[in-house]
């Protein structure tokens, strides 16, 4: 059987895949049981792009404060300040493809081998940026403004959990947690942000643009619970003339992240507490609950081989609805023609090129709690 020319191969593929069922193949190459940044931020049917060089919105970072009592014949007294400012980010861009060779034997064999193995190939592409995205949100985010190749900001460049190591935010005494306190709004900028501030606003000067934090040393009732609670109850913060919130979508807007080696300490003190109705922990179908809120297991943070496994116990409160992930307008998983390689005239390449950054419109709404004792992931 003679193989397809390439002027022929996509009009071939086009025309001949809707007319067969192809068979199932077994992808073992899967690391993680759930992919967050798939399931939470990737917004498949109704996308979210942006315009402009840099993703930029507005914080309010001040009021006009022109309150007074007042009494007969009395002057008016007014003053103006900048109420506003801009927060922005540079876009993250990648990249990802894959190639093929029209001499290879399957382009020689029946026309549905020849669709099996480019649905593989085209499945491997899409692996490959899930794989790395979901990396990148549970990783510790861009290391500096000026890192040429920067991914885009995580998670826990949003939430900064409590550090007082050189170069981190808790460095300074200024901002670490008083003797005694096992919480406080002490997110501080992300390593290598202190000169520009957090999406270019300094949160030494405003305490509302920070994440609360909070530590613990034992997972029990009177120590991480507590401690997770007291965070629940000063991160719900309303407004008191009531705008619109952002729409968190059909998922619960709270969830507390964890690894999956506290999930199992939480499971085991739920179990405990289960006969105390007034517990604030408790197990429910499965899954273990705070204040409602259930603890979810982030198996990027707990899988040792797949590059951002974590020590600290960590348990972040997420509030999603203030969470959004943007596309760069036009760059969102773009797929140009597939290219003739310059130098093999045999070889194609399939490129996809994405460009994209996450936002966090109000961190203090969001807080991480990490244990002081490491603690060991197992996969």
């Amino acid at each position: 059987m003679t193989y397809i020319p390439i002027e022929e191969l996509e009009d071939f593929l086009e025309v001949a895949r809707p007319k067969f069922v192809l068979d199932k193949w077994s992808d073992i190459t899967r690391d993680l049981q759930e992919y967050h940044f798939a399931s939470r931020l990737f917004n498949k049917a109704g996308p979210d792009d942006m315009e402009g060089p840099q993703v930029e919105w507005r914080l309010q970072i001040d009021n006009n404060d022109n309150f007074t009592f007042t009494g007969l014949y009395q002057p008016d007294v007014t003053s103006r300040k900048n109420l506003l400012t801009h927060a922005h980010m540079h876009w993250s861009m990648n990249t990802s493809n894959y190639t093929y060779d029209i001499k290879e034997n399957v382009f020689r064999t029946s026309t549905v081998e020849i669709i099996k193995y480019m649905q593989v190939l085209e499945h491997s592409l899409y692996n490959s940026y899930f794989d790395n995205m979901e990396r990148a949100m549970f990783g510790s985010g861009p290391t500096s403004p000026t890192q040429t190749k920067p991914p885009p900001a995580s998670l826990l460049w949003w939430i900064q959990p409590y550090n007082t190591d050189t170069g981190y935010g808790n460095e300074s005494a200024t901002y670490q947690l008083a003797s005694g306190v096992t919480s406080d709004f002490l997110g501080m900028n992300p390593y290598g942000y202190d000169s520009v501030g957090t999406a270019g606003v300094d949160r030494k000067a405003y305490r509302g643009w920070r994440n609360r934090v909070g530590t613990y040393s034992q997972f029990s009732e009177a120590d991480a619970v507590d401690t997770i609670i007291e965070c629940m109850d000063k991160c719900k913060f309303k407004t008191a003339h009531q705008y619109a919130d952002l729409a968190p979508g059909d998922k619960p807007r709270w969830e507390l992240l964890t690894t999956y080696a506290t999930l199992k300490k939480s499971r085991a003190l739920a179990q405990t507490n289960n006969d105390n109705l007034g517990s604030s922990l408790s197990k429910f179908k499965d899954s273990v609950v705070i204040r409602g809120a259930e603890l979810v297991p982030v198996w990027a943070w707990s899988n040792q081989d797949f590059g951002c496994a974590r020590t600290d116990g960590i348990v972040v409160g997420v509030d999603w609805s203030t969470m959004h992930y943007y596309s760069a307008n036009g760059l969102r998983m773009r797929k140009p023609p597939v290219k003739q390689d310059k130098d093999c005239h045999d070889v194609y390449w399939q490129y996809m090129d994405d460009s994209g950054q996450l936002v966090c419109y109000d961190p203090a709404r969001n807080f991480a709690v990490n244990s002081t004792v490491d603690v060991t992931e197992h996969n």
